[in-house]
């Protein structure tokens, strides 16, 4: 993550629960605070290392904060099935054969409800982790472009459904922030380390997708140009 340099003492960032706090009281404290992804401080703790750490930059070099990601499981499996490309309506009294282009983009998804800056920190961080122990490469935005024949009962409506393979990994986030921050929570403790459990990562693998030809009668509205 780039850094900048800035004049005022963090003790000035604090979010929600969260806040950061530099007092030389607190410099022996070690705790870990420990938070599902679910929880709403989970994103607020990210934001503040986010910025913490674009605060990093000399004279403000022991304050620094670091994410590193430990995941414990990564699977594929078909997301969920949608549909691509125009429907195509057969009013013909045999099944009609139809040459159908479509384009199709899946996006990632995660966990965390935080700014594109800090989900861009993030997701580095998450990809170099499960790349490095499952040998797996995500592509956080596949567009798959295609040309397929669809064959279309008489009297039916056609349509091509996508279900991308989608490789999504479980495990820990932690954040550690160093000897000139602590992150408060509530009014009394001090942390020097934050672990996210349960943080998940979601991204097209850009393989094994699954296209499936689809299709249903018409409704009486629809069949009244039908052949009889």
């Amino acid at each position: 993550m780039p850094s900048i340099r800035r004049a005022p003492v963090l003790a000035g960032i604090a979010v929600g629960m969260l806040g950061l706090a530099a007092s030389p009281a607190a410099a022996a404290q070690n705790r870990t605070l420990v938070l599902d992804a679910t929880d709403p401080l989970a994103a607020k703790a990210l934001q503040i290392c986010y910025d913490v750490h674009q605060l990093s930059s000399w004279p403000h070099y022991n304050n620094d904060c670091r994410i590193s990601y430990t995941p414990s499981s990564y699977q594929t499996a078909p997301g969920p099935e949608h549909q691509v490309g125009d429907r195509v309506l057969n009013y013909a009294s045999t099944t009609v054969t139809h040459t159908l282009a479509w384009s199709d983009t899946v996006t990632s998804s995660d966990s965390f409800e935080v700014g594109s800056s800090v989900k861009s920190a993030v997701w580095g961080v998450a990809e170099a982790a499960v790349t490095a122990k499952y040998t797996k490469t995500w592509t956080r935005s596949s567009t798959v472009s295609q040309t397929n024949s669809l064959p279309v009962p008489a009297c039916n409506v056609a349509w091509f459904g996508r279900a991308a393979e989608m490789g999504t990994a479980t495990g820990d986030l932690r954040l550690d922030f160093e000897a000139g921050t602590k992150i408060r929570s509530g009014t009394k403790k001090l942390y020097r380390h934050v672990v996210i459990n349960n943080s998940t990562f979601s991204a097209p693998t850009g393989r094994n997708d699954l296209i499936i030809a689809r299709s249903r009668a018409m409704t009486p509205e629809e069949r009244t140009a039908c052949a009889s």
